[in-house]
C-alpha cells in the first residue's frame, strides 16, 4: 500500500535536492581561471603602453613610424 501524502512527496523532492549537487568548478580551477584572465590583462596592458611610448614598438605592430 503505497499511500502519496503531501509529506512523503515534499520529503522525496528533497532528497532529490540533495542527492543531485552539481560541481562543475573546484577552487583550483578558478584560481587558474583567475590567474589567466590576470595575467592576459597585464600582457594587454604592458603591450599598450609599450606600443603607446616606445617608437621601435610602435613601428613594429602597425608598421608605420609614430
Amino acid at each position: 500500500m503505497n499511500e502519496t501524502t503531501p509529506e512523503n512527496t515534499i520529503n522525496k523532492e528533497n532528497e532529490k535536492e540533495q542527492e543531485v549537487k552539481w560541481d562543475y568548478t573546484s577552487s583550483r580551477q578558478n584560481l587558474i581561471t583567475g590567474g589567466l584572465v590576470v595575467g592576459g590583462n597585464l600582457l594587454l596592458v604592458v603591450t599598450y603602453l609599450l606600443y603607446r611610448y616606445i617608437p621601435a614598438v610602435h613601428q613594429f605592430i602597425s608598421g608605420k613610424p609614430m
